[in-house]
């Protein structure tokens, strides 16, 4: 979830889970409003849900994988709105269904497009657009999955400033625009669980062959991350490294991949404000029950975009590092709400509220 999270005040939660223990085949619901004030969209309100599907016998595998639905909605009193549902299910024969399904009509910004964008210097617009993304893999054993990914996006873009940076710079896709991409998808997964890892691999890699419709380039992206217990599962060493790259010159601007956000470089002013064609990063965090429901984290990153492979330079990459806070809504999921404040190279810094782990 996610950029939206990144700026709303949640209020206490009003949740219900069935069953008390920890094992695996009962299910657990929780659901808390929302709101939160910007110039740009007044007032918003809405709501955020988590249900963690009762889990079935499923004979592919020796660890628990959990099936979550997260739909949230805003609505501002400008008319603007939020609808996302986000899809994670576990078939009982292993297969899984990844999936978000997304409708925007929200405000966004545009600071150009590169790594070193004046965070100053920035067009507010809407952002309109519907769409359905995700994947369906197949298991080959208990730790390796293979299938398809696809993404459909429609896409328009309304209130633009004559004479703006967006129309100085006439990026692709300026006016809006289609697209419907195929491609493989694979997966590698030892984790002991999905929600809050302690031990294991997440390996995952996807390419989708965009041809269908007003853009004609490839994407790829690739994800690595490796969780470890220290002296027991009390303390807890996440690391990631994530990578994004396309070819071709016909991608869409608000398809370029970005830095930043509650999930990538926590501490990077705006999500927006760093996209290019290529985009690589690295983080670690440390992770650690407190008391009661409350834990904490300590994160650091780095990372940065570039139009090419080989424009990449270690003295320009971005760097962040942070502290979190955690508060455990569904404990026996170990499914926490987060609030992590990171600064960043240059004086930047976010503040950051969501769901799950940020990776």
């Amino acid at each position: 979830m996610h950029r939206l999270l990144s700026i709303l005040l949640l209020v206490p939660f009003i949740g219900y889970s069935q069953g008390a223990d920890s094992t695996v085949n009962e299910g657990s619901f929780a659901v808390f409003p929302a709101v939160s004030y910007a110039p740009e969209t007044s007032l918003q309100l809405g709501g955020v849900a988590i249900w963690v599907l009762k889990s079935q016998d499923v004979s592919q595998t020796t660890f628990q994988r959990q099936s979550t639905v997260t739909p949230y909605f805003i609505y501002t009193l400008k008319k603007q709105s939020i609808a996302v549902v986000n899809l994670d299910y576990y078939f009982p024969s292993g297969q899984n269904l990844n999936a978000s399904v997304r409708y925007y009509n929200f405000p966004d910004s545009y600071f150009g497009i590169g790594n070193d964008n004046d965070s100053g210097i920035s067009e507010k617009y809407t952002n309109r657009f519907f769409q359905l993304e995700g994947q369906f893999l197949h298991p080959i054993n208990d730790k390796i999955f293979v299938g398809g990914a696809f993404d459909a996006h429609f896409t328009s873009l309304k209130n633009k400033i004559e004479n703006g940076l967006l129309e100085t710079d006439s990026p692709v896709g300026l006016e809006g625009g289609n697209l419907f991409g195929l491609g493989p998808a694979f997966r590698y997964d030892t984790r002991d669980y999905t929600l809050y890892p302690t031990k294991g691999y997440f390996i995952t890699s996807r390419m989708i062959f965009n041809q269908i419709g007003d853009f004609s380039y490839t994407s790829y992206l690739a994800d690595f991350r490796k969780y470890v217990t220290i002296k027991n599962e009390k303390h807890i060493l996440a690391f990631q490294f994530r990578s994004q790259f396309t070819l071709g010159s016909d991608v869409p601007f608000y398809k370029l991949p970005q830095l930043g956000g509650d999930e990538r470089l926590r501490g990077i002013t705006n999500a927006s404000l760093y996209r290019d064609r290529q985009m690589m990063y690295t983080q670690v965090e440390y992770r650690r029950p407190l008391f009661w429901r409350f834990g904490m984290t300590i994160f650091a990153g780095v990372g940065d975009v570039a139009n090419d492979l080989e424009d990449f330079t270690i003295s320009e990459f971005k760097y962040i590092a942070g502290i979190g806070g955690r508060f455990a809504i569904i404990p026996e999921r170990k499914l926490n709400v987060r609030l992590d404040v990171g600064v960043g190279r240059g004086g930047q810094s976010g503040i950051y509220i969501g769901i799950s782990e940020a990776f």
